[in-house]
């Protein structure tokens, strides 16, 4: 009898409260909360934001991939169960983490990829910058820069390395083959790099408030990854979109009735050591748009199909295998 995989979607929408705060967000002490207190709030993040945790994931399965050869030690069950997420797309990771090519990465910009415990994406290409979240040693990622032709100047508080001009792509400089434009903008630190394709892109992931002091962000995020959202499981995926931005992109093929324009929208992905939930988060800012969306899905869901859209893609070899990642299956209509 073959093994049958079941993967649950629960569906929350909520309205913000008269103080700004929803009745399902929880603490917000949470890795993608604390991602989101370093991200500004500007024209780039209002848009879209990719998470993803292939760190978290391991945890969930029990073991910690520190090379390739660690994966390949793994018995063929956790091998198994770690590529059901890895080659179907279910974890985001993206071209700025260098996952794809681990070697390249290390020995062009000194950067161990396996250290990479969180990464986010924010904004869509090619108006987007990554942050990479894990443990990084700046000085040896420095002399690779500088070997490489990096220049340092001071964006804030922040050094930032530069190669070249704006999206600049010099076929005949390594970091360039391996990343095209994706690091021509480098700040790093011991726990967070932050990659960007020009100036303009690397000063707006540097300065500005946080979107995550954002009421809305807060209750789409502590709802996504709390504690009690599904007891006894961890968030390590999620987008983040939002509601203006999603109205502008969506398109509504069947000419049912729209929703509400929601403030922000999140999918995120869940997981414990033997079951995937997907969870879908709307927030309204008053009960009444919540009530009139919850209304509409719950007649619409049970004709939701599954479709493919494009996402920010990599070739993946994390785990020794090489997928071009280009598209997510999502539900939606």
């Amino acid at each position: 009898m073959g093994r049958r995989w079941i993967m649950v979607a629960v569906l929350f929408i909520t309205a913000l409260s008269l103080g700004g705060r929803s009745a399902l967000a929880q603490d917000g002490s949470g890795p993608l909360a604390q991602m989101l207190n370093q991200i500004p709030d500007n024209q780039v993040s209002r848009t879209v934001i990719w998470y993803g945790s292939l760190s978290d994931l391991e945890r969930v399965l029990g073991f910690q991939l520190n090379s390739l050869q660690d994966f390949q030690k793994l018995p063929k069950q956790q091998q198994t169960g770690y590529l059901l997420d890895v080659s179907t797309h279910q974890i985001y990771y993206s071209g700025f983490s260098g996952i794809e090519s681990p070697d390249d990465w290390s020995q062009t910009f000194g950067i161990n990829t396996f250290n990479v415990d969180r990464e986010v994406t924010v904004g869509t290409a090619p108006n987007w910058y990554g942050v990479l979240q894990g443990t990084f040693d700046p000085a040896a990622v420095t002399q690779a820069l500088q070997a490489l032709g990096y220049q340092q100047s001071q964006i804030g508080s922040a050094a930032v390395f530069s190669l070249g001009g704006d999206n600049s792509n010099d076929p005949n400089n390594a970091a360039n083959r391996i990343a095209e434009t994706l690091y021509d903008r480098l700040s790093v630190t011991g726990q967070r790099i932050i990659a960007a394709p020009s100036t303009a892109l690397i000063q707006a992931a540097i300065t500005g408030s946080p979107i995550g002091s954002d009421a809305a962000y807060k209750a789409l995020v502590g709802t996504l990854e709390g504690q009690n959202t599904i007891p006894g499981t961890t968030l390590v995926s999620a987008a983040l979109y939002s509601g203006p931005f999603l109205s502008s992109t969506a398109t509504n093929a069947a000419n049912e009735p729209g929703l509400p324009l929601y403030q922000v929208a999140g999918v995120g992905y869940r997981r414990d050591a033997a079951n995937r939930y997907w969870v879908i988060a709307l927030v309204y800012p008053d009960a009444d748009s919540a009530n009139k969306a919850s209304a509409i899905l719950t007649d619409r869901l049970p004709r939701y199909v599954g479709v493919s859209v494009n996402r920010p893609g990599a070739n993946c070899s994390r785990a020794g295998r090489s997928t071009r990642r280009s598209r997510r299956r999502v539900s939606c209509r």
